[in-house]
């Protein structure tokens, strides 16, 4: 429980759901712990939190889609701290619909978000934990949307594919410089993510206002709980697991994938057909 005291960890969106529970359990172990978000009230009381359980804190309000808001915040970082031991990508957001209504502004949201955030946080920050000697871990927060395919969820499944991605390559980099790199991949998930999800306006796979019901119903009912993921990424960052299936399903969505593609794919097709209520095409 000690192996973090007086350790810097970085968290980017921080202020709710895995980023929140995250921070607070590195926190709970004696760490420093940066925290940024875009929401800034809810920042505020994530570092009366941190300063309750004891933790130095630094606080920054930074859009991670914003390649000069990450530097602002890395450059900060490095000043209230001098280094950092964990990096945890977490920031993320969900756009949803069938492709054909997906706005270009929404891909450039999402992508923005998810993968822009994930690739900012590791250019900013991984070359100075090289400088600082190297050692160290990065954590990055996709889902199991990564590794398989996500009807309705197709921007989603891009940036998280991209994530894993990333990921697994920084992985082999990073070993020569003693740097640990985890891919966290979460199911379902009970978190804020589900409230503000943007399905759009457009109808066919999954129409918006039955996908915007069935997921935060599902999310709620069966989702795990986000103080479960964040034990996994303090997991991670101790032991330097490469891919962490976490939640309900995710390990057994994992080995299906990898068993086989196309029967994974043919069970994807048959649930669509149960919420769409869409004859099943070849």
């Amino acid at each position: 429980m000690d192996g973090f005291v007086g350790r810097t960890v970085v968290v980017t969106g921080a202020a709710s759901g895995i980023g929140r529970e995250t921070a607070l359990a590195f926190a709970r172990r004696g760490a420093h712990l940066a925290v940024c978000d875009v929401d800034g009230a809810g920042l505020e009381r994530l570092r009366r939190e941190l300063e309750g359980l004891g933790a130095l804190v630094f606080a920054e309000i930074a859009d991670v889609s914003r390649a000069e808001d990450v530097e602002r915040f890395c450059d900060g970082v490095y000043r209230r701290f001098s280094r950092v031991d964990v990096l945890v990508n977490n920031a993320g957001i969900a756009v949803g619909g069938a492709l054909e209504d997906v706005s270009l502004e929404s891909w450039r949201r999402v992508v923005g978000v998810n993968l822009w955030g994930v690739i900012h946080g590791c250019h900013f920050f991984y070359p100075r934990m090289i400088a600082q000697g190297g050692g160290g871990s990065i954590v990055n927060i996709a889902s199991t949307a990564a590794y398989m395919p996500g009807p309705g969820l197709g921007p989603y499944c891009c940036t998280k594919h991209g994530v894993m991605g990333l990921s697994e390559t920084l992985r082999i980099e990073g070993a020569r410089h003693g740097i640990k790199v985890s891919t966290i991949c979460p199911g379902v998930v009970n978190t804020p993510i589900y409230n503000r999800i943007d399905f759009g306006a457009g109808g066919g796979v999954l129409p918006a206002s039955r996908a915007t019901g069935l997921i935060r119903r599902f999310a709620r009912r069966v989702g795990c709980p986000p103080s479960r993921v964040a034990e996994a990424v303090v997991g991670a960052a101790e032991r330097g697991r490469g891919l962490v299936p976490v939640g309900p399903g995710a390990r057994s969505i994992y080995i299906m994938r990898r068993i086989s593609r196309e029967l994974f794919n043919r069970l994807m097709r048959a649930l669509l057909w149960l919420v769409d209520h869409t004859p099943l095409r070849p």
